[in-house]
C-alpha cells in the first residue's frame, strides 16, 4: 500500500505521460467519430489538478491504495447534439477501447424513477490490445481514462446542478425540490423533440427526391432541404454547374453550406420563386441563357474569386432572370444591395453598371 505522498510523487512524476494519454484519447475519437459520422458539439479531455487528486485520497483513502487505483487522472467529455447520439458514441466506445466494467456506470439507467437530476454514461477505459501493439501507444498501457457522454441538455444541466452545489436532494432545501424535479422533465422531454425533429427532418429529406420527381410537392414552399435536393437531383442544375465549372474555371465546394442556400433562397424570393412548380418553371425559362450570361460576365472581369458553391447554377439563373428583363441601372443595384451580392457596397454602382451593359447586350441579342 503506497503512502499518499508516494502516490502525489507518482502523480508528478507521470503527469505529462498522463496529460499526453487523454489527448490521445480525444484525437483518436474525434477522428473515430467523425468516420462514423457523429456530430458531436465538443469532445475536450482534462488531467485532474494535484489538489483535486490530493483531497479525492482524502476522502477515499481505504478505496486507493496506489496510484493506479485512481480511474479518473485524465478524462474525455463527449457533448453530443441529440440524446440519441449518447448510446451511439457508447457502442462506439465499447468497440474500440478496453473497458473497465466495474468502474463504468450509466448514471441515467441507474436513476431510480421518482429521482430528479439528468446523467450521463460513464466509462473507464484503457487502450484496446491491438493498439497497445503499436509502438507508439506501448507507454499507455496500464493507464487509464474516464469518458463521460452526454448530451447538450444534459451538459447544461450537469454545469447549472454543479454551480448551484447541489448533489443530491438531501442537500436541496425542501421548497426547490420540486423545481429542480420539473426542470429535469421538461429537460427530458427537449431532448427527445429534438431527436424527433431530426428524425423527421431525415425521413422528409430521404423522400424529397422521389417526392419531386412524381410531382407531389409541386405546391410546397422551397425550403432548405427541398432545395438542396434540387441541386443535387435535378438533371439541369446538374449539367448547368458543370457548364460554369468549365466557364469559370472553379472547383465546387464539397457541400451545399447552409448559408448559400439561406442566400439563394432569398434571391429566389425576390424574383417570385416560392415553390417548387415556381422554381421548376423559373429553371426552365432561363436554363438556355445562363452560360451566355456567365461569358459576357467573365469577360468584364465579374466572377467568383474563391471555389465555386454548389448553388451558383441558381445564382447565375437568377442573373439570368435579371438581365433578360432589361432592368434599369437602378433596378439591378437594388437587386445587389438587397441580396448582397458582388462587392462591397461602394463598388456595386460600378458592378451594375457593366452588369447594364450585358443586359442591354441581350436584349439586342434576343
Amino acid at each position: 500500500m503506497e503512502t499518499k505522498s508516494t502516490i502525489m510523487e507518482r502523480y508528478d512524476a507521470k503527469k505529462g505521460l498522463y496529460q499526453n494519454f487523454g489527448l490521445e484519447i480525444q484525437h483518436q475519437l474525434e477522428n473515430i467519430l467523425r468516420e462514423e459520422g457523429v456530430v458531436c458539439n465538443t469532445i475536450s479531455s482534462r488531467l485532474k489538478e494535484r489538489e483535486s487528486l490530493s483531497e479525492k485520497i482524502d476522502r477515499k483513502r481505504d478505496k486507493y491504495t496506489q496510484l493506479e487505483d485512481i480511474t479518473d487522472i485524465t478524462g474525455v467529455r463527449i457533448i453530443t447534439y441529440y440524446v440519441a447520439d449518447v448510446n451511439r458514441v457508447a457502442e462506439i466506445v465499447e468497440q474500440e477501447f478496453t473497458v473497465d466494467r466495474e468502474n463504468s456506470i450509466d448514471k441515467s439507467a441507474a436513476l431510480e424513477p421518482d429521482r430528479f437530476g439528468y446523467c450521463s454514461v460513464h466509462y473507464v477505459v484503457e487502450m484496446s490490445p491491438e493498439r497497445l501493439k503499436l509502438r507508439e501507444y506501448q507507454a499507455y498501457a496500464g493507464l487509464k481514462c474516464e469518458i463521460q457522454i452526454r448530451s447538450v441538455l444534459q451538459h447544461a444541466w450537469a454545469e447549472i446542478e454543479h454551480d448551484l452545489g447541489y448533489k443530491s436532494t438531501i442537500a436541496i432545501p425542501r421548497d426547490i425540490r420540486r423545481n429542480f424535479s420539473r426542470l429535469a422533465g421538461l429537460l427530458e422531454i427537449a431532448d427527445k423533440e429534438f431527436q424527433n425533429i431530426r428524425s423527421f427532418l431525415k425521413s422528409y429529406q430521404n423522400e424529397a427526391a422521389g417526392k419531386m420527381e412524381r410531382k407531389e410537392l409541386q405546391d410546397m414552399e422551397v425550403d432548405a432541404i427541398l432545395l438542396t435536393t434540387v441541386i443535387e437531383s435535378n438533371p439541369d442544375i446538374i449539367g448547368l454547374n458543370e457548364t460554369l465549372a468549365n466557364i469559370l474555371g472553379g472547383r465546387f465546394l464539397k457541400r451545399v453550406s447552409p448559408e448559400s442556400i439561406e442566400s439563394t433562397i432569398k434571391q429566389l424570393r425576390w424574383f417570385g420563386v416560392c415553390t417548387v412548380d415556381q422554381l421548376q418553371s423559373f429553371i426552365a425559362r432561363n436554363k438556355d441563357k445562363v452560360a451566355v450570361v456567365a461569358r459576357k460576365m467573365c469577360d468584364l472581369g465579374i466572377k467568383p474569386f474563391n471555389s465555386l458553391k454548389r448553388t451558383i447554377a441558381l445564382d447565375y439563373l437568377c442573373y439570368t432572370e435579371l438581365l433578360t428583363a432589361n432592368p434599369s441601372a437602378e433596378e439591378i443595384r437594388r437587386y445587389l444591395n438587397e441580396n448582397h451580392m458582388g462587392v462591397a457596397n461602394s463598388g456595386r454602382p460600378a458592378l451594375a453598371y457593366f452588369m447594364k451593359q450585358i443586359s442591354e447586350e441581350l436584349n439586342c441579342e434576343g
